[in-house]
C-alpha cells in the first residue's frame, strides 16, 4: 500500500474487506479520473463523460453528450436504460465502445487490464454499493482500477475495482462479486420509472436485455 496513490488508500480503507488483516492485495491497475457529479438521473451519461475525459479530444461534455443521447431517443432526462445504444453514442464523439456480456467475473478484470475503463450498470444501496434490488436502484459506475487479493486463494471473491459514479466524489473500492452479482440481477425498472412520459425505459420495464449481464468497454 506505501506505493499506492492517496485517493486509492483512502477508497480501500473505506472498503468492506480493509478490517480483514488476513487480506492482503495488489493494486494491479489503475487510471485516475477526475470525477463529475451528476445533476439529476444522469448517472450514465455522467460516467460516460468521466471515461470520455481519456479521449479530450472530442470535446465531450455531460451536457453535449446529454444533447446528442436526447436527439438520439436514447434519454429523457439523462437516463440510460440501455446499454447497448452506448458504442453508437460513444461513436458520435469519436470514441470506440465494446458492449461486452459478463458471463464471468473475469471478464470485467480482462477489460480492465486491457486498459479499458468499463461502464457497469448495477443496483445502488444507500451507501452507493452494489445491492440486489432486481434493477429497482439501477445506477451506472466507471470502473477503472483493479484490487487483486493475493493472500487467500486463487479465487476473485475478495478482490475489488476501483470505481466512480455521479453520486461521489470520492474513489470508491467496491467488491468485484458483489458488483458481479448485482449487474446479474437486473431484470426490471422501478415502476416509478415506467413513465413513458418522464423516462425512456423498454416498454415492458424489463432490463433483461437493455442492463442485465452487460458492460461496456472504452
Amino acid at each position: 500500500m506505501e506505493t499506492w496513490p492517496v485517493e486509492v488508500v483512502r477508497a480501500f480503507n473505506r472498503s468492506k474487506f480493509s478490517r480483514d488483516e488476513t487480506k492482503h492485495y495488489e493494486l494491479v491497475v489503475y487510471k485516475p479520473i477526475p470525477s463529475i457529479l451528476q445533476e439529476g438521473p444522469q448517472c450514465g451519461i455522467v460516467a460516460l463523460a468521466m471515461a470520455m475525459n481519456l479521449h479530450p479530444c472530442n470535446n465531450a461534455t455531460v451536457q453535449n453528450i446529454f444533447e446528442k443521447a436526447k436527439e438520439l431517443l436514447y434519454t429523457i432526462q439523462g437516463e440510460l436504460f440501455d446499454a447497448r445504444v452506448i458504442p453508437n453514442l460513444c461513436q458520435q464523439f469519436n470514441v470506440k465502445a465494446i458492449l461486452h456480456r459478463w458471463a464471468n467475473i473475469t471478464d470485467l478484470i480482462e477489460c480492465l487490464k486491457s486498459s479499458h475503463v468499463c461502464l457497469v450498470p448495477y443496483d445502488s444501496d444507500a451507501n452507493h454499493e452494489p445491492c440486489l434490488k432486481k434493477g429497482h436502484r439501477a445506477h451506472w459506475l466507471l470502473a477503472h482500477g483493479y484490487l487483486k487479493e493475493i493472500a487467500s486463494s486463487s479465487s476473485n471473491d475478495y478482490d475489488l475495482v476501483l470505481v466512480q459514479h455521479g453520486k461521489s466524489k470520492f474513489l470508491g473500492a467496491f467488491s468485484l462479486m458483489d458488483l458481479f452479482q448485482s449487474n446479474a440481477q437486473l431484470i426490471e425498472a422501478d415502476p416509478k420509472r415506467r413513465n413513458g412520459s418522464d423516462y425512456c425505459v423498454p416498454p415492458d420495464g424489463s432490463l433483461h436485455d437493455t442492463l442485465c449481464n452487460l458492460f461496456i468497454a472504452i
